[in-house]
């Protein structure tokens, strides 16, 4: 009986090693997914203006980087003008690293801008690959590629504001107290998003974006992409832990004189800035 029982122990303790291996030697080779929301198939990017760029990316251990890449797909036929002399093809790479431990991540961000010109020659219109990569933390690779026009605006525009609501010059604001700010935004043609921020004193409009600013009171691009006029309300707790953007931003408090400003492209590329509003906290 004693041998028995000593088998049955022997057997049990053998069959956890080798599944406790099995599970050490697990390799992962899922790759990650890559869901892309803008820029969408076939949309026209407008030289001199910003990319609306918002991408989910989701893995089933933990993301690594990702990575984006814009080059020319001129068809060699009704594209052969790109390759003349007095204009130049886009081409754009560039990685970004996640934060670790994510297996899900949000990215929102305009920071890949067209430029109107390389090395002083104009960019070439035309069609082009928009190709976004994936990597996770054992290496596995995925991609995925849409195909968008860059072209130049014949509209230069720019969206107005005007029914601004905004507080006091240098009101004073203390913790807890709400920051609001209201109006309409219109354009000739159609809008392409809306950004409002808290900028600290002396910061200038290029300054004026998700990772520069002091704090995002909007951010919103799909309820306005297409509209002529929008209507807009925005406000903000001073002291509460993040921003309002999509993925919010911690924010740290600190006393001192900022500005409310509010920021507006059309989808031709062109882009507003509304007067500033200068605020205290503290």
């Amino acid at each position: 009986m004693k041998n028995i029982k000593f088998l049955l122990v022997y057997i049990l303790i053998f069959t956890v090693f080798i599944v406790s291996s099995c599970e050490k030697e697990k390799v992962d080779t899922e790759k990650p997914v890559i869901t892309i929301s803008g820029p969408e198939e076939n949309e026209v990017l407008y030289i001199g203006s910003e990319i609306h760029f918002e991408v989910d990316f989701s893995d089933d251990v933990q993301l690594k980087s990702y990575k984006v890449d814009i080059h020319s797909n001129f068809d060699g036929h009704s594209h052969k003008s790109s390759s003349k002399e007095d204009s130049i093809a886009f081409s754009f790479q560039k990685s970004w690293n996640f934060d670790e431990g994510l297996k899900q991540s949000h990215i929102h961000h305009h920071e890949i801008v067209i430029p109107d010109e390389i090395d002083a020659k104009k960019v070439a219109q035309g069609d082009y690959h928009f190709m976004i990569y994936c990597t996770d933390v054992a290496g596995n690779e995925s991609w995925i590629a849409i195909d968008v026009k860059i072209l130049k605006s014949t509209d230069s525009e720019t969206p107005t504001f005007s029914n601004i609501v905004a507080p006091a010059t240098n009101q004073i604001f203390i913790s807890g107290q709400t920051i609001t700010i209201s109006g309409t935004v219109t354009d000739n043609e159609a809008l392409d998003g809306l950004f409002i921020a808290i900028m600290p004193e002396g910061a200038t409009n290029d300054m004026v974006n998700p990772t520069s600013s002091f704090a995002v009171m909007l951010h919103e691009h799909d309820a306005v992409h297409e509209l002529q006029t929008y209507n807009f309300i925005a406000s903000i707790t001073v002291g509460q832990a993040q921003d309002n953007n999509n993925p919010p931003k911690n924010i740290v408090w600190a006393p001192g004189n900022y500005f409310i400003i509010v920021k507006s492209p059309d989808e031709s590329g062109n882009v507003a800035f509304s007067a500033t509003y200068p605020i205290v906290i503290q």
